[in-house]
């Protein structure tokens, strides 16, 4: 992702997610939603998958659920989460570790809200933990 980009104002959680702002778009990959209003009313209890990109060498897609995680008893907001999108070319107990931070368009106020782990702490993605992300 962009190492140059520009952060306002970082707030960082109890869960150790930092939040800032930013003026500059990601620089890997972008799914845009045309109607996310339409998206959550459609999608009340299901989420969102985005087609599969390359990163890394590994094929990665996002999962959005516009209305929260409900596994995860998370509502009015959105939850955001970083997937595998393709186990079928790695090795028997594969691993991926991996940093990453999920940029969010907020149209009204034209910047992106930047989710991250505040210590840039890598993930591990396995065949038991195929996601990781903020809710």
């Amino acid at each position: 992702m962009n190492n140059l980009t520009k952060m306002d104002s970082v707030f960082v959680d109890k869960d150790a997610i930092a939040r800032s702002t930013s003026h500059v778009p990601p620089a890997h990959y972008i799914v845009k939603i045309k109607s996310f209003s339409v998206l959550a009313e459609k999608a009340v209890d299901e989420k969102y998958e985005s087609g599969a990109f390359e990163a890394g060498g590994y094929k990665w897609k996002l999962v959005l659920y516009p209305n929260g995680n409900k596994s995860k008893n998370v509502q009015d907001h959105i939850s955001l989460y970083l997937a595998v999108a393709d186990t079928s070319s790695v090795t028997l107990g594969w691993e991926v570790y991996a940093v990453f931070r999920l940029f969010l368009l907020d149209q009204n106020q034209d910047n992106y809200l930047v989710v991250q782990d505040a210590m840039g702490k890598e993930r591990r993605f396995n065949g038991l933990k195929l996601q990781w992300g903020f809710d």
